[in-house]
């Protein structure tokens, strides 16, 4: 039969107590006093394991969310209703698709596999686009942190601290886009300016208009990268225009590269896709709206689908007498006009790739 066998000296246990309670209360002090000397500073060595989950701390301190995952790029994602475990604000699902998380005055909406989120009013593009895992919607826990105006870092994997108290007048700095758009060096009045994405994507809400000296402000724009953007459909009468990219951060005014105008120039006479009679040895007229500033007008006359011209001319008036022998009875053709100033710098023309050519045919 065997037996426990406990020690010969029983007064010993209690001096081992003693000493390892000794140890115990040692080493809790020593850790007590490091944290009271270095205030909220944590260091967290990087956990030796291949799971994608993560340490999150919030001001210093640990927070428990199963959901948290590292994706490449170093980006966290979190479930988006855990933001509501956090105590940041509350979410709701307008739709199966579309969250909306709300705190701290600011709201955030995200839609599922998209690259780009709500704030307020503002579109903005994601680090790293949405997706459902296990069934549940992950955001990328920077946005949501840095939206919120909290100072965020992820250092080498796979811890991520945010401290929300020091950071939270961040809110305000929003960024501001400024430039001036001319016509032929001069600057243009009421012309309406968008800033877009790279991908040319509106950004809701950010617009201006210039003033009379062609001046213009974007203001409120999230840290990102932007183009200043004339569109056509908001200012008839001018081509698209955009300006070169210019990244904007940290709440500051970034100044834009001018944003120089092209004039499009509309057919008068005769009316796109008509067919025209001329008599024989006689001319066809043609004449277009005048662009202003405008030195020179060079036309160019060819058959459809063509990239050898059958007449070219340069006139100094918005219109032109073209010899009739010069086209052929029966043929469709396609005229085009580019304005030139004096130092033979682009005013305008008529439509381009993507637009509505002006067409002809002659009948005798």
């Amino acid at each position: 039969m065997m037996h426990e066998r406990f020690p010969n000296n029983l007064s010993a246990v209690p001096q081992r107590l003693s000493m390892l309670l000794l140890w115990t209360i040692l080493a809790l002090g020593i850790v007590g006093a490091t944290y009271a000397q270095t205030g909220p500073t944590v260091t967290v060595k990087p956990v030796e394991s291949s799971s994608p989950r993560v340490l999150i701390l919030v001001d210093g301190k640990p927070v428990e969310i199963e959901s948290a995952h590292l994706q490449r790029g170093m980006h966290v994602m979190v479930w988006v209703r855990d933001l509501e475990k956090l105590g940041w604000g509350t979410v709701e699902s307008p739709t199966p698709d579309r969250f909306v998380f709300k705190g701290g005055g600011v709201t955030l909406s995200f839609t599922k596999g998209e690259g780009t989120a709500m704030i307020n009013s503002l579109t903005v593009q994601l680090p790293i686009n949405t997706y459902v895992r296990d069934g549940k919607l992950m955001v990328p826990l920077s946005f949501v942190a840095k939206a919120l105006g909290f100072n965020y870092e992820c250092i080498e994997r796979p811890v991520a601290m945010i401290t929300t108290a020091p950071q939270k007048t961040a809110r305000a700095a929003l960024n501001t886009l400024q430039g001036v758009v001319t016509y032929n060096g001069k600057g243009v009045g009421g012309i309406v300016v968008r800033a877009v994405d790279p991908q040319f994507r509106v950004i809701k809400n950010a617009v201006a208009k210039t003033d009379p000296n062609g001046d213009y402000k974007i203001e409120g724009l999230p840290d990102g990268v932007y183009l200043a953007y004339v569109y056509t459909g908001d200012n008839p009468g001018y081509f698209n225009r955009a300006s070169s990219p210019v990244e904007a951060r940290g709440g500051g005014v970034f100044e834009v590269p001018p944003i120089r105008l092209g004039k499009v120039i509309s057919p008068i006479n005769p009316k796109p896709g008509t067919s025209i009679r001329a008599a024989q040895n006689g001319h066809v007229s043609f004449a277009w709206t005048p662009c202003e500033d405008a030195a020179r007008y060079r036309v160019t006359i060819r058959r459809r689908g063509s990239s050898t011209a059958d007449f070219q001319t340069s006139t100094a008036k918005p219109s032109v007498e073209v010899p009739v022998s010069m086209l052929k009875p029966g043929t469709a053709y396609e005229i085009q006009i580019t304005a030139e100033n004096e130092s033979c710098e682009f005013l305008g023309g008529t439509a381009g790739t993507g637009g509505k050519p002006w067409t002809f045919s002659v009948t005798r």
